[in-house]
């Protein structure tokens, strides 16, 4: 229903929409106000529809919010939206009596009641608030912000595996990892240490599956050889080494070493234990994976995003046909962690054990002309080996359930 009362620029608080009144209304006197005669005027309707033309330029259905009750007995989660009731938007843009705030909001022009009944949805609804668009981008612009700051070393590494892959692999990739990876000191600072010495008498697993030409008369008479790293003719490229370029890959568990060679039921697996003979000088992406009481001084420590973005990304399962291109990032890393900051070995977690309740760490002996034996330059001597028959495999999904 039209309504065609005068309102005029003096109900109204100073702002855009007196100035509005006061640019377009007539002469008049005020249907809202004895008082005020001869005033510029509009109608009711006008002024709506000029009102919804500012709001909707100026506002936006808010973002939607919520709230945990912390309380002891208590998690109940409380939704809502950013900003404020139109109504309350209205009465303190007009500045304007109650009555004439209801009378400019009763006139805005929306869907009508037929289009509702037919499944169409007001604009001005009571179901949620309204915030200025001006103050949602900003806070996306800051969520952006943040979220990018918070992943930044992610996406320098996916920036940096994009160029390996695809553009150059030669030139500029020293400075772009010492750009990644800051200075070797940063590392050795505070009570966890990424950067440090691994002590002797450690012990190792590496595993094979067994096959015609792999057997327990092959293994007792040369489980070193047999178990440990191929020669450099038949050493194929893998996650931290070049093709005829052998390193050590293994795990810290029997149980992640097993899991690393993705076996099938019915699969044998001859499994050999190593232990080091001298300390190693290692990089280890765990570092802050490990349980305490107290984790701060792990999020305090100056390199804790990084090692904890890097982590992720290095370890990230890799499917058989995209190895070869994968491995490009994490080979040249490993070359990098060698020779500029001295390390005999990284351990990273396993991508195929996720298990925080086993010890699911890997580790990478890197290149030193020689692995296992019982003398220097060796690093390495051997324990013997034992076999394990695989009669199940299981996954689990994220929502904990086991297949």
């Amino acid at each position: 229903m039209a309504d065609d009362r005068n309102i005029c620029a003096l109900c109204l608080s100073d702002g855009k929409l007196r100035v509005w009144v006061e640019e377009i209304g007539t002469p008049d006197d005020c249907d809202f106000d004895s008082d005020h005669v001869s005033a510029t005027c509009v109608t009711v309707d006008e002024l709506a529809e000029e009102a919804d033309r500012w709001f909707q330029e100026n506002y936006q259905p808010g973002a939607e919010t919520f709230e945990v009750d912390t309380g002891p007995d208590s998690d109940r989660v409380y939704h809502g939206t950013e900003g404020q009731p139109f109504e309350e938007i209205f009465s303190d843009e007009l500045g304007a009596s109650d009555e004439v705030a209801e009378a400019v909001i009763d006139s805005l022009p929306d869907v009508s009641d037929r289009d509702i009944s037919k499944g169409a949805e007001p604009y001005y609804t009571d179901a949620h608030n309204f915030e200025l668009i001006e103050t949602a981008r900003s806070r996306e612009k800051a969520d952006q912000d943040e979220y990018w700051f918070s992943n930044r070393y992610a996406f320098e590494w996916q920036e940096f595996c994009r160029q390996v892959q695809f553009s150059s692999r030669f030139f500029g990739i020293k400075q772009k990892l010492d750009e990644l990876f800051g200075e070797p000191a940063e590392y050795g600072e505070g009570p966890v240490k990424p950067l440090y010495d691994l002590a002797a008498s450690q012990t190792l697993y590496r595993a094979r599956l067994m096959r015609d030409d792999l057997t327990e008369e092959v293994l007792n008479a040369s489980g070193a050889a047999k178990l440990g790293p191929p020669p450099s003719e038949r050493t194929q490229g893998g996650r931290m080494n070049v093709e005829f370029i052998p390193v050590f890959y293994a795990a810290f568990s029997k149980t992640t070493v097993v899991g690393e060679l993705r076996p099938s039921i019915g699969d044998s697996i001859a499994i050999g234990t190593f232990r080091t003979r001298v300390p190693l000088k290692v990089f280890d992406f765990t570092a802050f994976d490990r349980r305490a009481a107290d984790r701060r001084h792990f999020v305090e420590h100056s390199r804790w995003d990084f090692i904890t973005q890097l982590q992720a990304e290095i370890s990230r399962p890799v499917r058989p046909h995209e190895r070869q291109r994968e491995y490009i990032a994490t080979q040249i890393v490993a070359e990098y962690l060698k020779s500029f900051f001295g390390c005999d070995a990284i351990i990273y977690r396993s991508s195929m054990q996720r298990d925080e309740e086993q010890d699911n760490r890997n580790i990478v002996i890197l290149n030193r002309g020689g692995f296992v034996g019982e003398a220097d330059p060796y690093v390495l001597s051997y324990a013997g080996w034992s076999m394990e028959d695989v009669t199940d495999v299981r996954y689990t999904t994220v929502d904990g359930m086991a297949f």
